[in-house]
């Protein structure tokens, strides 16, 4: 009996055999690994806080980013030191980088951005980086990432209704209320942003998302078509008095939320 039953054994166990082989030739291995990304160098200015929970580098497709959803979260960098290397690995596409730290006991917020990818040379110009291909790492995106500038996530901010009178410049792309505790600002990091303004509208809400703090500046700056964001066009500012001065705005506390900033912008000779 024993000698009987080998040859089928046999064949019942080569033909598991083949079947494995089969579906292991066909099976989904999952995602292929990205091997296409952005690599640099951190370079840190100032002391590390000493309640840093986590810093991570950011990337988004749209400047600026408004809110978490925006961004993309990469991997935890490690804690201290002057300067680290890394290598941020993406998808093809465009992307800004930016630099966040998180505080222990605190959630992750935009206010957290302490450093940003500027053009080379323009401390206002955030750098849009291209990844063209799936097996391209873009190389030398390093940035600068200031310690004085990792606000903790709050609830507070700024809100009001923008007006527009007058014919939008032709070209026009968008618009976006900014404010700034320093003026003049001195980098892109001294600005807190609205989200989005589509042209061609005559009022809008906007909502500013900013660290309590006095706020020396607020405006609005245009972005025109097929140019890169400049602080150069700004378009407008919040002014009061005669003869008019810039206006201050006081956000005292994390959770204030000061309302009715109301700006109207004037386009002339259009």
């Amino acid at each position: 009996m024993f000698y009987t039953l080998k040859k089928p054994v046999n064949k019942i166990l080569f033909s598991i055999l083949v079947l494995v082989l089969f579906l292991s030739c066909n099976m989904d291995h999952g995602l292929e690994p990205i091997r296409s990304g952005i690599s640099g160098t951190i370079k840190y200015i100032g002391k590390w806080p000493t309640n840093t929970a986590e810093v991570r580098i950011v990337a988004a497709t749209i400047f600026p980013p408004t809110d978490l959803n925006d961004l993309i979260i990469g991997d935890i960098l490690p804690i201290g030191g002057d300067s680290t290397v890394f290598t941020f690995y993406l998808d093809p596409g465009d992307y800004y980088l930016g630099l966040v730290l998180r505080e222990r006991d605190a959630a992750w917020g935009i206010q957290s951005i302490f450093g940003i990818y500027t053009v080379p040379g323009n401390a206002f110009s955030p750098g849009l980086i291209t990844i063209p291909d799936d097996t391209t790492i873009v190389t030398g995106k390093d940035i600068i990432a200031d310690f004085s500038y990792a606000k903790r996530a709050t609830n507070s901010n700024i809100s009001g209704t923008i007006f527009f009178i007058g014919n939008w410049p032709e070209g026009s792309e968008n618009v976006m209320v900014i404010a700034s505790s320093k003026f003049p600002p001195e980098s892109l990091l001294d600005l807190n942003f609205s989200s989005l303004i589509p042209p061609e509208i005559d009022s809008i809400n906007y909502f500013i998302t900013v660290p309590p703090d006095t706020y020396k500046a607020v405006g609005a700056v245009l972005k025109i078509k097929n140019q890169p964001w400049a602080l150069d066009n700004i378009i407008g500012l919040l002014l009061e008095g005669s003869p008019p001065k810039l206006k201050e705005i006081v956000v005292p506390d994390e959770d204030s939320q000061i309302e009715g900033v109301d700006l109207t912008i004037y386009f002339r000779g259009q």
